[in-house]
């Protein structure tokens, strides 16, 4: 008897040890989501791993209750903080789905069209024209865009696409007319955001696009090696310093409009980031505003990432907001409707 008391006794305390674990991993994102310094880049793929964590976090929670042992304040406790920071994976509004809109904007990672055939479906850029035709967005901003396809988007009236290299880049299509548009260009890198202005009513509204620097990391092709941990740390470390000057370039350019501004981005981090956070303190989230469910916009296995945004000034405001479960890419298109 002794035995088996000691036995439970040992593997609750084994229990307590990954609880802390988890708590430390926890907080670790926390950091990450306040401070930005490049001592901390190497770590910074932690925050994709957030709801990993809240859901183990919530796991140990239930364990200490049903074993009724005191050892559950320390989840609760975590539990606590980050809703009390709004730092959840789960969103709970719902939308007014007979609200009638005026005004719709879609952004989309279309992934080249899948000129690559990375889908095995060579109808994917008919079925995405059909699927623009449908929803009938005022304006859609693309990510990814490649100029074979200029037919996908010819029921626009207006189209401003800027090429990053001979063949893909970023464009945005509308159906209210262009009077303005622009490139940012991002000091670090060859990339870039662009922007147009058009007149909605008596508003002049400024929409940009951008596409932040991706990880570029291959996650199938890792291997538990010393080669295979170099890389993935080289590229994380990569990644975070770019997105963060990226941010400051792109902020900076925002904040000098002298209209408001409608953000489509594909951020390439998750709601839990520090770009994410700079933003969200400026702007508005389209998705915490009107946006239910985990919001997933990225194709990643079982783990929900949000990746792609629209962000807005703080008094425009957004009546619904909608993610498209459709397969034409490894993002899923977004819409806001105002």
């Amino acid at each position: 008897m002794k035995k088996f008391i000691s036995e439970k006794s040992l593997f609750k305390k084994l229990v307590f040890f990954f609880n802390n674990v988890n708590v430390f991993l926890i907080f670790t994102c926390f950091i990450l989501f306040y401070f930005y310094d490049p001592f901390l880049s190497s770590i910074s793929f932690l925050t994709f791993l957030f709801p990993v964590f809240y859901l183990f976090n919530i796991i140990f929670l239930v364990y200490w209750i049903i074993k009724i042992d005191f050892r559950l304040v320390l989840s609760l406790l975590v539990l606590v903080i980050l809703q009390y920071n709004s730092f959840s994976i789960f969103n709970f509004n719902e939308n007014d789905e007979n609200f009638n809109y005026k005004f719709h904007i879609m952004s989309f990672n279309a992934r080249l069209f899948n000129h690559y055939n990375w889908i095995k479906n060579k109808n994917v850029p008919s079925e995405i024209k059909g699927f623009f035709n449908i929803q009938s967005p005022d304006i859609v901003a693309i990510q990814e865009y490649h100029r074979d396809y200029k037919e996908v988007v010819d029921g626009f009236k207006y189209n401003y696409v800027y090429f990053s290299d001979s063949n893909s880049g970023k464009s945005i299509h509308s159906n209210k007319e262009i009077v303005g548009k622009g490139v940012v260009n991002f000091s670090n890198s060859s990339s870039n955001a662009i922007y147009i202005d058009v007149v909605n009513g008596l508003d002049t509204l400024r929409v940009y696009n951008a596409h932040f620097e991706s990880y570029k990391i291959d996650i199938p092709s890792l291997k538990a090696n010393a080669n295979s941990l170099d890389s993935f740390l080289r590229k994380t470390k990569y990644a975070y310093g770019f997105q963060e000057k990226q941010l400051v370039d792109l902020v900076n350019h925002m904040d000098k409009s002298p209209h408001k501004i409608i953000l489509a981005v594909d951020l390439n981090n998750t709601p839990h980031s520090y770009v994410y956070r700079k933003l969200n303190e400026k702007y508005n989230d389209l998705f915490i505003i009107k946006g239910s469910g985990f919001g997933s916009t990225y194709a990643f296995n079982f783990l929900p990432l949000r990746i792609d945004y629209l962000f807005s000034s703080k008094d425009i405001i957004s009546k619904k907001f909608k993610t498209h479960n459709v397969k034409f890419s490894d993002h899923k298109p977004i819409s806001g409707y105002f």
